[in-house]
């Protein structure tokens, strides 16, 4: 290990590339140390990881073993990017020392329904809601919360088992289902059934949210990226996002900013956080805040000249200065949009023609994240995408006739049943 400030980072599945996290402590001049979790994603990546720093795996050890093992390279920082490992973090944190969320305020960041108490209390924002552990408690949930109703996971990411109902009867469903292991589906221990918040009438290919990454030292709390949205894939399901700047007004992203700044405040966070925020004909009013950076924001922040977010986040932990941008009202627009399967799809029956999708204007890449004959579920949320396809467009308009000619190619065919 070099004389180089230590950054440790807590290692899963997450929303950023360790080349970008090795650029940024680059530009920190600080040196990595991977904590990877154990997990199939985490030991498939350590050959990569030690590319870019050195790794202390938790597959072999214990808690304490791993944080005896840590203390001897005197960290001075740690971050996780990853929704999964969160907790883990906070209580690494915690005991070596180092500034990151507080185990105090560790369950309201990863729990949604505490996240709603949190905001209630601090005057942020207050939406009707009920936990639910089994379908026996639905009546008395939904009597207290009323319809359309919206149920979500309390601890999760990516929209999973994630709907919308309008009647008792289609509540009762979901619910049954959320907590079926035998409906093949994602199977959930605590949900929400939380009012719906109703966004106000947007054009498409336009979101009725938006999503602003911040970044928290105490008190200071400052927007890093704002994340326009596209429209919903039904019933819930996101179809990714695009910046620098929005198409929204710059007097209604002023608000969202400042909305998203108090939610991140209300929590305590320490570092960077994703805030997704409804836009509703009352104002913008809080859906959930993710305790650490939101997918795609680094990679649609640089592509679109706006900000560094990976940057930002190793400063942070570091406790370096750091530079956050003003709102953008011109340069190109950055967008990533996603495919989704539609809802009543069983399967993937056939890929082709993807060449198609490539040679559209404004287009630079195209992922395709499944193969012929891969299940197609809704209910899991983001990890059932098709693909992502990612590029710049000059104006809003330009970025509309993209997204209208991406989705008319042919490509991709689904089975029903």
């Amino acid at each position: 290990m070099s004389d180089q400030p230590v950054l440790l980072v807590v290692y899963d599945a997450g929303s950023l590339a360790p080349t970008r996290l090795a650029e940024a402590a680059r530009r920190a001049g600080c040196a990595l140390v991977f904590v990877t979790a154990g997990t199939d994603h985490a030991r498939e990546m350590i050959p990569t990881l030690r590319t870019v720093g050195t790794v202390v795996d938790m597959a072999d050890r214990t808690e304490e073993e791993t944080v005896t093992a840590l203390k001897a390279l005197a960290p001075a920082g740690i971050v996780t990017f990853s929704e999964f490992q969160i907790a883990v973090t906070v209580r690494l944190a915690a005991a070596l020392g180092l500034r990151y969320h507080s185990p105090a305020d560790v369950a309201a960041i990863t729990h949604k329904d505490l996240q709603r108490e949190r905001f209630a209390e601090a005057g942020v924002d207050a939406v009707r809601f009920r936990t639910v552990t089994s379908p026996e408690q639905t009546d008395e949930a939904l009597a207290y919360v009323g319809l359309p109703a919206i149920i979500k996971p309390v601890v999760g990411a990516s929209s999973r088992n994630t709907r919308a109902v309008t009647t008792e009867q289609e509540c009762h469903a979901a619910i049954a289902e959320c907590f079926d292991a035998a409906g093949g589906g994602p199977v959930e221990t605590a949900v929400m059934i939380e009012e719906l918040l109703l966004g106000r009438p947007t054009e498409a290919p336009w979101g009725d949210y938006i999503a602003v990454d911040c970044v928290a030292d105490g008190d200071d709390v400052r927007p890093v990226f704002v994340t326009s949205k596209f429209a919903l894939a039904e019933p819930f399901r996101e179809r990714g996002g695009y910046g620098g700047f929005s198409f929204v007004s710059e007097e209604d992203e002023r608000a969202v900013r400042d909305l998203a700044c108090r939610a991140v405040g209300a929590l305590n966070i320490h570092g960077v956080a994703d805030v997704e925020i409804k836009l509703t004909a009352d104002g913008p009013r809080v859906i959930e805040v993710n305790g650490r950076l939101g997918a795609w924001v680094d990679d649609l922040a640089v592509r679109s000249g706006t900000s560094d977010p990976a940057y930002v986040a190793v400063a942070a932990a570091l406790g370096l200065p750091y530079e956050t941008p003003g709102i953008k009202k011109d340069g190109p627009i950055a967008f990533h949009y996603l495919i989704v399967p539609p809802a009543g799809a069983r399967s993937v029956r056939g890929i082709r023609n993807v060449t198609a999708l490539r040679r559209l204007p404004n287009v630079d890449r195209v992922t395709v994240l499944v193969e012929p004959g891969a299940p197609a579920d809704w209910r899991i949320g983001a990890r059932g995408n098709t693909a992502a396809v990612t590029g710049t467009a000059a104006s809003h308009e330009e970025l509309a006739r993209t997204v209208a000619a991406i989705e008319s190619v042919e490509w991709i065919e689904y089975a029903y049943e």
